[in-house]
């Protein structure tokens, strides 16, 4: 991921969902991104959430989300699968609603500044977003939102990269919710973060 997409963004006012992780919702302002406000998220692009828009996570996205997590109401492990079909639903909405080409996975370098296309930033700002309102909203029932992660430091011989966590309440166990490697509308990677962290 390109050095660039670290550099520091202007701060815009963030408006806090009542009962959202707080720790989340600080990661976005440390970044200068926006955090969600009710069902209302500023979805990220362009790489480095350069481009923004604002994204209304309800209606019938919001009645999906909630019929999958019902299903996947039976243990953990039912509800990260369900938590799968939801960032699928949702990257293919998103895709939809910003327009432009659709995103290329693994954010290619060519693709800097070009409308609708996200790297790992865009792609873990959007993704937990979506997370902060499904907790707010009251739907997810074993797993809370933990602030994003990263591995890789350059000097490890890996570019840097970012992802959403979740983690089980019961047993805190932490997983990351990564799309990056997946095109929109396609099943993200869920792993446990250890295994997300050996990952290159």
């Amino acid at each position: 991921m390109p050095l660039f997409i670290s550099a520091v963004l202007s701060v815009l006012p963030l408006s806090s969902p009542a009962g959202a992780s707080q720790a989340a919702l600080s990661w976005f302002q440390s970044q200068g991104y926006v955090g969600p406000a009710g069902t209302r998220i500023i979805a990220c692009h362009g790489y480095g959430c350069s481009r923004r828009q604002a994204i209304s996570v309800d209606g019938t996205l919001l009645s999906r989300a909630s019929a999958l997590l019902k299903s996947g109401s039976a243990s953990p492990e039912a509800e990260r699968r369900a938590l799968g079909q939801v960032v699928s639903a949702y990257t293919a909405y998103l895709a939809a609603s910003i327009g432009g080409r659709p995103d290329i996975p693994g954010s290619p370098a060519q693709m800097s500044g070009v409308h609708g296309q996200m790297d790992c930033l865009d792609e873990t700002a959007n993704t937990t977003s979506l997370l902060l309102v499904l907790q707010e909203q009251g739907l997810l029932t074993y797993h809370r939102v933990e602030p994003p992660e990263s591995r890789g430091f350059f000097l490890d011989g890996r570019y840097p990269h970012f992802t959403a966590i979740i983690a089980e309440k019961g047993s805190g166990q932490e997983w990351a919710v990564d799309p990056w490697r997946r095109a929109p509308g396609q099943r993200p990677e869920i792993l446990p973060l250890i295994q997300w962290r050996q990952d290159s």
